[in-house]
């Protein structure tokens, strides 16, 4: 099926509309940073172009369900993807997980609780 003309730009806006309401909510989460990565910081928009967090999150749960949290609480409109890890995991594998440290350096922090 042929894509119409202005869907990428139209994408855009609903991917940037719907990370402002994420922004408003995340100093009310108890999240220390969050980073966005992906298509949204290289703005290389496509049609399956998604919001991508990386969060850093004091939490007890297993790395498996600690995205349900925020699946929960954010309920965009749109895909949104989140790997949470603890502050410790974050302070450790930032510099020794090679997608984490890429993500680090291309990505934008968009809430830092300092």
């Amino acid at each position: 099926m042929p894509m119409r003309v202005g869907f990428i730009q139209f994408r855009r806006k609903m991917l940037e509309r719907e990370l402002k309401e994420i922004m408003d909510l995340l100093p009310n989460l108890g999240v220390e940073q969050v980073i966005l990565t992906g298509d949204m910081v290289t703005g290389e928009y496509r049609p399956d172009s998604r919001i991508e967090l990386i969060v850093v999150h004091k939490t007890e749960a297993t790395f498996g369900r600690r995205a349900d949290f925020f699946s929960y609480h954010l309920g965009s409109g749109v895909a949104v993807d989140t790997q949470v890890y603890t502050p410790e995991e974050f302070a450790t594998l930032r510099d020794t997980l090679p997608a984490l440290q890429l993500a680090c350096e291309k990505g934008r922090v968009i809430f830092n609780n300092d």
